[in-house]
């Protein structure tokens, strides 16, 4: 399959491939030609053509938008690809970069990449498009939802801290808040860092039209929180909504609830993580890491905020 891949997007012979072991979902490679490296995105067999089509148009706007991502390269068949495998039905190539995701490097951004990741989700938030929803388990938008669902598999300490957060969601109106497309999924394993250090945003196979507060909810949750030094979070937050500020205004409603939003973020971590790791068996070290840095997240910003 992957020798008619590489002969189909006119990448060079097939050489050799490896597995990029990141991700719940989709089954990403790094393909290596003999004019370079690619990598090559499988989707999950649960996506139709329809969702794996809404991802490449995303990205497509995001380039265009000037969003720092992987460029994409095309087929005969265009940029998205089907197989005749079984359980490998569409798959995209795309720019392989030659680095390492903040969760690899097991490291935090500096004050000046906070700053660059900072506007990649202010452009990415002012792209005019509105696609066709998918749902997202991790959300914060599917927080009772999946409260409903997978409550009842938190341990007793997550669930009490968890409760009263629940019944706060459930007293707010957020569509009454300003609205934009939202990546949602900017966390550690989804932001890269190349050799040159330059930044790129990964994977916007969940963005969706959300409040607009949700990505840096998201960022302060996870990218922009180290729990090693958590006496440095304030001072982080404040620098975060002034930078983001200086490229999208912010409602007063909006800059309220962010503190809110980022405990329920903090939630979503919890919440799926530890289903995952009771029912699904899941003890990766991806899963790990979002379950420690929720339950982390969770006290502290309780506390910061209560």
């Amino acid at each position: 399959m992957l020798q008619n891949v590489c002969s189909d997007f006119r990448i060079g012979a097939y050489q050799s491939h490896e597995v990029v072991p990141l991700g719940y979902e989709d089954f990403n490679l790094a393909v290596t030609t003999d004019t370079g490296k690619y990598f090559v995105k499988i989707f999950a067999s649960f996506r139709d053509e329809e969702e794996c089509q809404r991802y490449v148009d995303i990205i497509e706007r995001a380039l265009r938008a000037g969003v720092s991502h992987p460029k994409l390269y095309k087929s005969d068949r265009g940029f998205l690809y089907g197989t005749q495998m079984k359980d490998v039905d569409r798959l995209i190539v795309m720019e392989y970069i030659d680095g390492k995701t903040y969760y690899e490097r097991h490291t935090n951004p500096t004050r000046d990449e906070i700053a660059v990741i900072v506007k990649q989700a202010a452009l990415i938030n002012g792209i005019d498009l509105k696609p066709p929803f998918v749902y997202d388990h991790w959300a914060i938008t599917s927080l009772l939802r999946e409260y409903g669902e997978k409550g009842k598999y938190l341990s007793g300490t997550d669930a009490r801290n968890i409760e009263p957060l629940v019944n706060t969601f459930r007293s707010l109106s957020l569509k009454d808040l300003p609205h934009c497309l939202v990546h949602g999924d900017i966390t550690k394993t989804n932001t890269m860092k190349n050799r040159k250090g330059n930044i790129y945003i990964l994977d916007f196979a969940v963005a969706n039209r959300y409040p607009r507060i949700q990505d840096l909810a998201v960022l302060l949750c996870d990218l922009f929180f180290d729990p090693d030094s958590v006496d440095d979070f304030p001072k982080t937050y404040d620098f975060v909504l002034s930078e983001y500020r200086k490229h999208v205004p912010l409602t007063p409603e909006e800059i309220q609830l962010l503190p809110v939003y980022v405990k329920f973020a903090h939630v979503m971590h919890v919440l799926l993580a530890s289903y995952e790791k009771k029912v699904r068996g899941n003890d990766s070290p991806e899963n790990e890491y979002f379950l420690g840095m929720g339950r982390r997240g969770l006290t502290y910003t309780s506390a910061l905020w209560p």
